[in-house]
């Protein structure tokens, strides 16, 4: 089987997310709207875990036996990166004299990449099971 190349979902909803991002930036959503980071660490452990799943599988024409071992690998992907921003944002957080976020803020954060991540295991299971 032909490796994939990389899906076009991927990069639209990489895209989408970036701009999304930048006007939250720009009009200041992340703070008049305190909620607003939920949909984008939702999106951001979804799209890390759409890679993943193309990475691992689609990319070498493989296909997930198990899904434990595809959860994990979704989750893999979407924690390891949530986990390096949540310190990125203590880093500059601690470096600017600004205030540390609390840590059920940084739970909640995990715990949308989490979600996120396990949203894509589980459709790409139901794909997968559906063929």
């Amino acid at each position: 089987m032909q490796p994939r190349a990389f899906p076009v979902i991927l990069l639209v909803f990489l895209v989408a997310i970036a701009v999304v991002n930048w006007l939250a930036g720009v009009y200041h959503w992340y703070w008049t709207m305190r909620w607003f980071d939920m949909p984008m660490h939702f999106s951001g452990g979804a799209w890390l875990a759409g890679f993943a799943v193309w990475w691992q599988y689609s990319r070498r024409g493989l296909v997930a036996q198990r899904f434990s071992r595809l959860l994990g690998v979704c989750l893999v992907y979407a924690l390891s990166i949530g986990l390096v921003w949540e310190a990125y944002e203590a880093v500059v957080s601690y470096l600017t004299g600004g205030e540390m976020n609390e840590i059920l803020d940084t739970l909640s954060d995990l715990l949308f990449d989490i979600l996120g991540g396990t949203t894509v295991a589980v459709l790409a299971w139901v794909k997968v099971k559906l063929k």
